[in-house]
């Protein structure tokens, strides 16, 4: 049965998967919903709740995405969020989405979809991931509210790995860098890994290291490794007009002066003051009030912790202050 544009108002792309060697997109019904949860998953979850998403899906072919896009109001990215992880990158993505003229996309799976498509399927040429990347986003930024006129997408810290080819893709769309002392995040990442933290989850993330070698590798050693091999990335594309690096102890006072600057858009005092507010709460947790805790995270690191920061990760660490502090 042939898909119908008018039948996917107010719907959103939720995950692309393989079917036949074929990709195809999972969508959910949003109606004038908005993402406001700290990661894109966690709207989509609540979503799902509701018995009309669990009696009634559509899933379509990714080429459908351009016929989507083409008879819908389109807004283009206004800003692309990156980050070394455990470094504010949550707290500016909730800043954002507590203003309503912002389509913010916190971590969606599709968009990681896209740009790990050759992991398994090696044959997937950059031209063929910036087409779908350009597909998907365009999709994101489909206006479902008069409200709304920014589109911000935060992506997964291991995407930062692909900086270069979103640039290719989106060329004009300025970004952030976020950072932080490198032991405060192997302190974070100890306590509780993300998926790039452990080993295979997301792929080879460490080329020129076998399988064997990294499961046998010290976990704050693979953290250390991880982060700078980001670090790497971010620095190489930092030259660019777009890109600024931001350190997480500028925020939330940057957010003004640095952040909605490089994004180019004048916020007005009611939303800075919206924004302001949800800089009270704990961004991944918006129930809890937030405390900062670098001191804590740094009295917390352990020697194995300490060595892997100074070892791996400092020295680009420095680069990242000295190109900020320069710029």
């Amino acid at each position: 049965m042939t898909a119908k544009i008018e039948n996917f108002t107010d719907w959103v792309p939720t995950r692309v998967y393989w079917r036949e060697n074929r990709p195809f997109v999972d969508w959910c019904y949003m109606g004038d919903n908005r993402f406001t949860e700290p990661f894109f998953d966690d709207t989509i979850e609540r979503r799902f709740r509701e018995p009309f998403n669990l009696l009634f899906r559509h899933q379509t072919p990714i080429e459908f995405l351009a016929e989507i896009n083409a008879h819908s109001e389109i807004i283009a990215p206004t800003g692309f969020i990156f980050h070394l992880s455990r470094c504010g990158s949550t707290l500016i993505s909730q800043m954002l989405a507590a203003v309503e003229s912002n389509i913010v996309k916190s971590e969606p799976p599709p968009v990681d979809w896209v740009l790990r498509s050759d992991v398994k399927n090696p044959e997937i040429s950059s031209e063929q991931k910036i087409e779908w990347l350009k597909l998907i986003i365009g999709a994101f930024g489909r206006k479902r509210n008069p409200s709304e006129k920014h589109l911000f997408i935060k992506f997964d810290s291991w995407s930062t790995i692909e900086l270069r080819l979103i640039e290719r893709a989106f060329p004009d769309v300025p970004w952030i860098f976020l950072y932080r002392n490198p032991v405060e995040i192997i302190v974070s990442q100890i306590k509780q890994r993300g998926a790039q933290m452990i080993p295979g989850v997301v792929g080879q993330i460490l080329p020129g290291f076998s399988q064997a070698d990294v499961l046998t590798m010290q976990p704050e050693e693979y953290c250390g490794r991880v982060l700078a091999r980001i670090c790497e990335h971010a620095l190489k594309a930092l030259p660019h007009r777009n890109g600024s690096a931001v350190n997480y102890e500028q925020l939330p006072e940057a957010f003004d002066a640095v952040i909605s600057e490089r994004f180019r858009v004048d916020f007005s005092p009611e939303e800075l003051g919206q924004m302001k507010l949800a800089t009270q709460f704990n961004a991944k947790t918006p129930q809890l009030n937030f405390v900062a805790d670098s001191d804590t995270k740094r009295k917390e690191a352990s020697e194995a912790a300490r060595v892997a920061a100074e070892k791996f990760v400092d020295p680009l660490y420095e680069k990242l202050e000295k190109m900020r502090l320069q710029s």
